[in-house]
């Protein structure tokens, strides 16, 4: 409880624009609590050897198989909103803020002090449990040069090609999903980077695609974008194959976004048909329960009312060449101080509360 009580603190700090020291309190806040959460999946009984876990018996030559459970990361952030919840009365809101939390989801890793440890906690945690674990990498330099909510000057590029070394060895021999850089390609093809930017991007894709893609037992996807902003997947084909999407199993696509499921399936076969059928897709459908949002509000994409959580995370759901429908996007993280929402990044429980209690539609 005095972790819960530093990491409130910490995000009270943090609310608005904030500073380099308020960033770095809240990560420091929020390592601790992770590891402290994660101490007791990884301390009870020895180790397993994760090089012990084999793909032998799966149906798909990637390795993941439909047994297979998607780790269940225990964000602090929904631990301190659902205890703050608690605190002022609200009950019914607390439980189903809890049942939420209790749905796998990505850990974002995004350049923050302690992050690699966590990731590290992760790995092990979900090994011993012989879960997989879904690990976002969202570090690029300029990032979100499209979107601008998330937008960040990022690590220079050879501070990026090492941070890509660390998440590499921080994930080791795990059997993890790994997914490259949320719209680090779409912002390439969208035409919101200079020359000199596009150039550097897709080295610095390529290179992410390359060291991840040689771990010996990850599922690396990189990713794709959605149908709302690339109606037609095959111009992504090339552009794909450029920035190294060979060198991992596929691409992600719909993350943080809203499109429909039986959409994303569509789309994305066709997308793989156009990288000549090779790769595997996963889909994120943590908010797309009920579809895009077609409102007056803007952007239609930053928590946009009225929302729902989608599927829930299943791995070889069915579709041919879907590997895993994934809550890539914690649904309780905001898109921006869009909506009434807090700055991108920072936990927002009444629009998590809100997913949790609208009822989905058709998939």
């Amino acid at each position: 409880m005095r972790a819960l009580g530093s990491l409130m603190q910490a995000q009270r700090e943090f609310r608005g624009r904030p500073g380099r020291r308020g960033q770095a309190a809240t990560s420091a806040a929020i390592g601790s609590l992770c590891l402290a959460l994660l101490a007791a999946a990884c301390s009870s009984g020895a180790h397993p050897d994760v090089q012990a876990r084999t793909a032998a018996t799966s149906s798909h030559a990637h390795g993941l198989n439909a047994s297979d459970k998607v780790y269940d990361y225990p964000d602090p952030r929904l631990y301190a909103a659902v205890t703050t919840l608690k605190a002022q009365g609200d009950g019914a809101e607390a439980a189903e803020l809890s049942a939420l939390g209790k749905v796998p989801s990505g850990f974002w890793v995004a350049g923050q002090p302690g992050e690699m440890q966590v990731v590290k906690s992760v790995s092990l945690a979900a090994a011993r449990t012989g879960a997989v674990p879904v690990i976002v990498a969202y570090n690029l330099p300029d990032r979100d040069s499209c979107g601008k909510f998330s937008a960040a000057y990022g690590p220079t590029e050879q501070g990026y090609m090492t941070w890509i070394r660390q998440l590499a060895a921080a994930i080791g021999v795990g059997h993890d999903i790994v997914i490259v850089e949320p719209d680090g390609l779409p912002d390439i093809v969208r035409g919101c980077l200079s020359p000199a930017q596009t150039t550097e991007r897709y080295q610095l894709l390529r290179y992410a695609m390359q060291q991840l893609g040689r771990l010996p037992n990850a599922y690396v996807y990189l990713d794709a974008g959605n149908p709302g902003m690339f109606p037609s997947p095959a111009p992504l084909a090339g552009p794909l194959k450029t920035a190294g999407v060979m060198y991992g199993r596929g691409f992600s696509a719909n993350v943080s976004n809203f499109q429909w499921t039986s959409v994303m399936v569509a789309w994305s076969q066709r997308l793989e048909r156009a990288l000549g059928g090779k790769v595997g897709a996963v889909i994120d459908t943590s908010r797309n329960g009920n579809g895009p949002y077609a409102g007056p509000d803007a952007p239609q994409w930053c928590n946009p009312p009225e929302r729902a959580s989608g599927l829930t995370p299943q791995i070889d759901p069915g579709p041919a060449g879907i590997d895993a429908y994934l809550w890539i996007k914690d649904p309780g993280i905001s898109d921006g101080s869009c909506n009434g929402g807090p700055a991108a990044g920072q936990f927002y429980a009444q629009y998590a509360v809100a997913l949790a209690q609208t009822k989905a539609g058709a998939q």
